[in-house]
């Protein structure tokens, strides 16, 4: 005895119009959008600054110095990490010639100065 298959029929009940086009979950980014964060976050993670070399305060000072009277961008790296124990990106302005016993001032950041791993002029092309 051969069985009889009755055809599916889809009422819309309850205000519900289901779409009119064959697809029925949608991604909520097209491919290009995704792609498109998948490869920011990739270039986030695998940015890693690189480690220079631990400068001396006497070292720190004629390099601020030359900066001050030549006005000179430069560049600090900090000594600090962050939780996945990647050295934070290096501090770049003017420096103003403003410092105390405690703090070097860069524009309106206030870096401690041993805090500072190694500073550097930038040059500019």
């Amino acid at each position: 005895m051969e069985r009889k298959r009755t055809k599916k029929v889809f009422v819309d009940y309850n205000d519900y119009h289901d779409r009119p086009f064959g697809l029925k979950w949608g991604t909520a980014f097209s491919l290009a959008e995704l792609t498109k964060v998948i490869t920011e976050g990739q270039d986030e993670a695998l940015n890693q600054v690189k480690e220079l070399p631990i400068m001396s305060r006497l070292e720190i000072d004629e390099v601020l110095q030359y900066a001050f009277l030549k006005s000179k961008t430069i560049s600090i790296q900090l000594n600090i990490r962050d939780d996945n124990q990647n050295l934070l990106e290096s501090i770049v302005g003017k420096f103003e010639g403003i410092a105390d016993d405690e703090y070097l001032y860069l524009g309106e950041t206030e870096i401690a100065w041993e805090s500072i791993r190694n500073i550097a002029i930038v040059k500019v092309d």
